[in-house]
Formats: C-alpha cells, structure tokens, sequence
C-alpha cells in the first residue's frame, strides 16, 4: 500500500509539475522569477517521473539512467526551491549573501549528484552502500548531505520571512509572500521527511505526499494569489489551460478509438483516420484558435476589439494585462523603496483612481505631481509624507517625477487601447515608450536606494535631522563620547564648511566649564567618535578623511553631505528667481516652502542655542519671509484669495514683528489679519 501511495503522489506531482512549470514558463516568460520556476518545475517533474520508470521498468540500462536523474532532479530542485525563494523574496538587485547562497546551493547539488551517477553504490547515504573518504566513514557524510539540504531549506524559508517582514502595508506582497512561505514549507518539509531516516526507508509516501501537497499550493498561488500573473490574465491562464488540456486529451482518445476500430473493421492497418484527422486539423486550427480567443477575451464589442488590437501588436493574448492594473502595483514599490505612508492617483477632479496606503493629502509634506504625458493631462499622483517626517529630497524628488511620468503613460496607454484600437502602429510605440520609462524607473528605484557608502542627507531648516542609507542617525558618539557633544561638533563643523572651527571654539561652546586638560581629553575622545559615526568603515588608528585638521583648524570633507536642506532651499529660490514661466516659478517656491520646517539648527544640542549660529538663522528666516510674501503675490496674481491670505498670514507670524507687505497685501485681500 505504501509503495502505491508514492507511485500516486509522485503521478500527481509530475502532472501537476508539468502544467504548472510550462504554462508560467510560457506566459510570464519576461519574468525571472517565471523561468526560475519553470528551472523549479522541471527538476521537480524529472524527479517523479525517474521514480516512476524504476518502479516499473526492469531493463537494467533504463533503471540505472532513470536512477541518476532521479539523483539530479532530487538534489537540483533542492537548490532551485532556495533559487525561486530568493527570487520572489528580492525586489531589488540580489545582496552578495543571496547570490553566494544560490550559487552554493547548485554547486553543492551537483557535487552530491556526481558520486550517485558515476556508481550508483557510491552515492551520499547514510546506510551501505554509500561513498567514503579516507578517514572520513560515509554515514557521516550521508549525514553530512541531509544537514546541508535542511540548511539550504531553511535559508529559502528565512529571506521570505525577511521579504515578509520588508512588505510594510502592502497587502497584496504579503498575502503572495504568506502563500510563497507556506507553499515552500510544506515542500520542505516533505523534502526532509522524504531524505532524512527513518521516515525515508519506512514511509516514503508521506514526504512525497507533502511534496505534492506543495505543488498544489503552487498552484493556488500562481492562479488564486497572482504571484505571475495579473488577476485577469491568471483567469484567462487557467481557464484556457484547463479547456484546451481537456479538448485536447479527448481529440487525441476519440481519434485513437475511431482510428483502432477502422483498422479493426477494414482490416487495414494503416493510420487513415488519423492522417484524415491531422488534415481536419490544420485546416480547421485557425479559425476554431479565433474562437477560443474570443471566448477567453470576451465575444462582442469592446473586450473583443481590444483583443485584436493585443494580437496586432504581437502581445500574446494569455499573457498581456491591462496596462492599468500596473498603478497599484507601481504605487505599492515606491512606497516601500521610499518608506512613504501611502500613495494615490487622482483625476482632474480630485477623485482617487488607485492608491496604496493611507495619509493626510492635506499634510505639507505631501508631494503632488501632475500625471501629463505626451500633451494629455489625467490628474495627479500624490505621494505620501515619508514615515520619518522629513520632506523629500531632491533627489528624491526627481525619481518620483520618473514615476509620474511612467503612471501618466500607463494611463495614456490604457486610454488609448480602449479608445483608438485602430492606431495600431501608434499605439506600439507608446508601448516601446512605457517599457522604456518601466526600466529607467526600477533602475533609478533601485539606485536611489541608499547604499552603505552613500552621504547623508542633512535636514538643518528645524530641528537637526540626518540620515544615512535612508535611517536616521541617532548616535553620533562613540562608546566614551557623549552623543549630544559629538552631534554639536558636527553641526559647528557644518555651518562653518570651508572655514573651519578651531579646537578652543568648540571647546569653548560645549566644554566652557570644564579645566582645559580635561576638556581637551573630552574634545579628542568626542572627535574620535564623531569620525567612528561619519566613517564606520575605516581602520583603527586611522583618522579618515571625513573630518580634517589643517591650519589649526578642523574641517568637514563637504563630499558627505550628498544632500541638504539648506542648499535645496536655495537652489529652489534661485530657480524661481531665474524662470519666467509662471507655473515654473510658483512650483519652485512651493518646493522650497515645504523644506523651511522651522528656525535653522533649531534644537540642536549646545550649537543650535549659541550665538554662532544666530546670523545665518537670522538670514534664513529672512529669506522665507521673502518667500512667503513672494509666494503671496503670486497666488494673489492668479486670484487664489485663500492661498494668498495663507502665505502673507505666516509670513507676518514667522517675522515675529510687523510686516507693512504682508498687512497692506491682506488689506488688499480684504482679510482680517
């Protein structure tokens, strides 16, 4: 009974294998994850069907082949299921830990396959017959191999869990990561009850039942969860596969019957039934294929023109979506490639098409960009506040006007599939279009991610902020540095820039106090902490480049600084100076607006209440005044009444004394003040 169970689930394994494999492999080829699967798929199949041959060949020369690919399909799939794993768990470029693993995992495979094809009597096992090195008895390498392939396992399970635990908000990634996780825990679970004794003598069916148990699962989460597909074509996908698995089997019986019982009746052994149905066949294939599609993409109207134009454009009918089902998607990344609270496309009037996440639209940190392409406006994409608070850099920024840009041609393109299916030659380069601007977006997702040698971004205009690698850096000292004195330290060597701070300067700003020795020693331990912070990589006793001494005076290295608010806040200022456009202006200013987020260095420890930094906070301050009432006249101009009271009110509240502009321009609004 036993032996018939797992002769049962190795059947439904290679079927299941087998339709799974080919049909993602084909639909979604365009995906690595997809061919990884397929790779997955056919090592999986190899394996069952070689258990199938043996069990029920007894020609020698076939059992000893169809034993070594049941060793090359056992131990490959293995690494494969580490390979998919890492797949649908990375969104970005694979770590160095992630493609030193897979490739491992492969080598290590193949390595324990060699021994088994060579002679079958010398493969990895724990019983004899099995391989042995001199001093080394084999059932401790058969152990050996069983440790390895649960380690192996237990890496795919663990970046799926580091995956799950990167998702965020996104509903939609869990419940594919959550189906991902368990699918490949019961596969590896079945894997080690099917390798590890003594389950793997007594009861092999129950390991092999678990593996197709898995394959089942895969099943449910390519189709039901949408791990390849979108949700309509994964509809299609299934439905199609099923019909035509079935149409196909009962062509094939029906034509074998008619075709035996001819020869039976005639008494002529020749195929003529089945050349005639071969004939029917290629006569007949193109138009009953139309119908099918049809059928799958919708009979009438608008479903079926729109599937004329896919085949036009050389898209396979199974395998292309709707360009917009692709917002959802694209919002749900850069939400978590930027740690934003939420994402939302809107239309002209306000009302909200997709979005990801929630947040306050109202928020001043909110980034709204129009969604224009290719002279045709659909509304705006508005981008959340960051979770940390602080507003985006302009970095940043640019990277998210990529992504307006690819949202805007999605919708351009979906519009115009639906609306003007007769362009067919337009519309294939608006695609050629969107696949271009797809892959400058994940390029640039992938390369604005901070990496561990990227500069900081530096948010001065308010409290003191600075972050590294995208986190914010919370402990400036050293073991034997207060980090309060050494985020001092930093914030007189960044103000001062190029003119340096002399050592009795900061002595005297943090240490006033304290007796000169003592204060010295403290200075030395907290710029020796402070240099740890701002270069974590280099070498002790090594003073690094990141704060330098010369002329008696220490300077910060000004290629840290990838990024600051004050220099933002500037450049926006000159760019609304120097424009002439209207809108061009009026945006600039809003953006340097939403960077001024309070008094410069406002609660920096020592520094931030000293009268070193009085001047230039003075200056800033005053150039926001300058901003507010600028961005007020032009509000004004353009007859936004309430936006316009707005900026001259909070000009007069930040100037502290009274502003004549700001009292004269609310008079000639008509408002109180």
């Amino acid at each position: 009974m036993s032996e018939q169970l797992e002769i049962a689930a190795h059947g439904v394994t290679a079927i299941l294998g087998s339709w799974l494999g080919l049909t993602v492999a084909v639909r979604a080829r365009r995906l690595p994850a997809a061919r990884v699967f397929g790779i997955l798929a056919l090592f999986l199949v190899t394996w069952s069907v070689a258990i199938i041959i043996q069990r029920f060949s007894g020609v020698p020369a076939v059992d000893r082949v169809a034993n070594a690919l049941e060793d090359v399909g056992a131990f490959l799939v293995i690494a494969a299921t580490l390979h998919i794993a890492v797949s649908l768990a990375a969104e970005g470029p694979w770590t160095r830990a992630q493609r030193v693993a897979v490739v491992t995992a492969y080598a290590a495979s193949v390595a324990a396959a060699v021994p088994g094809i060579v002679d079958p009597a010398v493969k990895l096992a724990t019983t004899p017959p099995h391989l042995e090195l001199p001093g080394i008895p084999g059932e401790w390498l058969g152990w050996a191999w069983i440790a390895v392939r649960i380690a192996i396992f237990a890496l795919a399970i663990g970046w799926i869990v580091l995956a799950l635990r990167g998702a965020d908000r996104d509903v939609a990634r869990q419940r594919q990561l959550h189906v991902a996780l368990l699918t490949v825990g019961v596969g590896a679970a079945g894997g080690v009850a099917r390798f590890t004794p003594p389950l793997s003598d007594t009861d092999p069916w129950l390991g092999v039942s678990l593996v197709t148990l898995a394959v089942v699962m895969a099943a449910y989460a390519v189709f039901a969860q949408r791990i390849f597909f979108s949700a309509d074509v994964a509809a299609k996908t299934f439905r199609a596969s099923v019909a035509a698995g079935l149409l196909v089997t009962g062509f094939v019986v029906v034509v074998a019957g008619l075709d035996r019982a001819a020869q039976a009746i005639t008494g002529v052994e020749l195929p003529i039934v089945m050349t005639m149905a071969l004939v029917v066949t290629i006569a007949l294939f193109e138009p009953v294929a139309e119908r099918v599609r049809r059928w799958i993409a919708g009979t009438t109207g608008r479903e079926a023109a729109y599937a004329r134009l896919l085949r036009a454009l050389g898209d396979p009918l199974l395998g292309t979506q709707d360009p917009t089902s692709a917002v959802e998607p694209a919002l749900a990344r850069i939400s978590r490639a930027f740690r934003l609270s939420g994402a939302a496309v809107t239309d002209a009037e306000g009302e909200r098409i997709e979005s990801h996440g929630t947040f306050d639209a109202g928020s001043p940190l909110v980034l709204r960009l129009p969604l224009d392409a290719d002279g045709r406006a659909h509304g705006h994409v508005v981008f959340g506040p960051k979770r940390s608070g602080l507003p985006y850099a302009e970095d940043e920024a640019e990277v998210l006007r990529l992504a307006a840009t690819y949202l805007a041609r999605t919708l351009n393109l979906a519009e115009a599939q639906h609306t003007q299916a007769a362009a067919l030659e337009t519309l294939s380069g608006q695609r050629r279009e969107l696949a271009d601007t797809r892959s400058e977006l994940q390029a640039a997702l992938v390369l604005s991610v901070p990496g561990p040698t990227t500069g900081f971004h530096v948010f001065a205009l308010g409290p003191m902020r600075v972050e590294r690698s995208g986190e914010l850096v919370r402990q400036w000292g050293g073991a034997k540095a207060g980090t309060r004195q050494a985020e001092a330290v930093f914030a007189f060597l960044l103000d001062r820039g190029e003119r340096g701070v002399a050592k009795d300067e900061i002595i005297e700003l943090v240490w006033p106090d304290v007796d000169l020795d003592r204060a010295d020693l403290a200075f030395h331990r907290t710029l020796g902490g402070l240099r740890s912070t701002l270069e974590p990589g280099r070498p002790g006793g090594d003073r690094g480049r990141a704060v330098t001494f010369h002329n008696d005076r220490y300077r910060l290295d000004p290629s840290l600084v990838a990024w600051s608010d004050v220099q933002a806040f500037e450049e926006s200022m000159a760019s609304a100076s120097s424009t002439r456009a209207p809108d061009e202006a009026l945006r600039h200013l809003e953006r340097a607006r939403s960077l001024y987020r309070g008094d410069y260095l406002d609660d920096c420890p020592f520094y931030g209440d000293s009268a070193y930094v009085e001047e230039r906070r003075e200056l800033l301050r005053g150039r926001f005044v300058d901003l507010l009432l600028a961005l007020g006249e032009r509000y004004e101009a353009r007859g936004d009444r309430p936006a316009a009271a707005s900026c001259f009110r909070q000009a007069r509240m930040v100037n502290g004394d009274d502003l004549p502009p700001a009292d004269e321009a609310l008079g000639r609004l008509g408002v109180a003040t």
